[in-house]
């Protein structure tokens, strides 16, 4: 079964449930091994076209914790790309495949955001860094093939490089729809993600 089919898509946020409900019942026997292979299996899993992707059903306005935090070092380490864009639905705008904007915004008051988004950042030095040479050598930043991405995951891009590419989006909020327009008769993951959103609600 592929990880980007509507079937692959929701076998993976339902493994990644069953194993989050795993860890919270005994967390110091928890096989972190496993949260990894299930990374491995899902990190381009981006639901092109379709929905949200697995990584934002997976992380998005949740309160982190653990779990979370190294969920999203085991995708970064499988090639996930927390920066490119993708389409929700037909005729919708291009979104980052997680919300940056919500990860800044919980970074500010959870220390496990807050180490999740220093992971975006550091590897936005990289992922842009093509961004900084096209601009550095003269090129209007808007033209840039990077630039689109740039703009929409502003949240996660340190300060000093967005000097760098354009200095009017520096402190400024992240071009991202908001995920309550997708429409939902366009997507496959409706059980998927109301088992999702019955989650989002602070650990006991």
């Amino acid at each position: 079964m592929s990880a980007h089919s509507p079937d692959g898509i929701n076998r993976l946020v339902g493994d990644f449930m069953d194993l989050q409900e795993q860890w919270e019942s005994d967390r110091e026997n928890f096989d972190w091994r496993v949260l990894q292979e299930l990374a491995q299996r899902g990190a381009h899993a981006y639901n092109e076209g379709a929905g949200p992707s697995f990584q934002a059903l997976a992380l998005d306005g949740m309160r982190h914790n653990e779990f979370h935090e190294r969920f999203l070092s085991y995708l970064l380490q499988a090639g996930f790309n927390p920066f490119h864009l993708s389409s929700a639905g037909s005729g919708a705008a291009e979104i980052p495949v997680i919300d940056h904007a919500s990860l800044a915004e919980a970074a500010e008051s959870n220390p496990f955001s807050a180490r999740m988004r220093s992971m975006l950042m550091d590897l936005a030095r990289k992922h842009f860094e093509p961004l900084v040479q096209d601009v550095a050598s003269g090129m209007q930043a808007s033209a840039a093939p990077l630039f689109p991405a740039a703009k929409a995951c502003a949240e996660s891009i340190p300060e000093d490089l967005m000097q760098r590419i354009a200095p009017e989006l520096v402190g400024q909020v992240g071009a991202m729809p908001s995920r309550q327009h997708i429409n939902p008769t366009e997507g496959y993951l409706s059980a998927a993600e109301v088992e999702i959103d019955n989650s989002r609600r602070p650990y006991g």
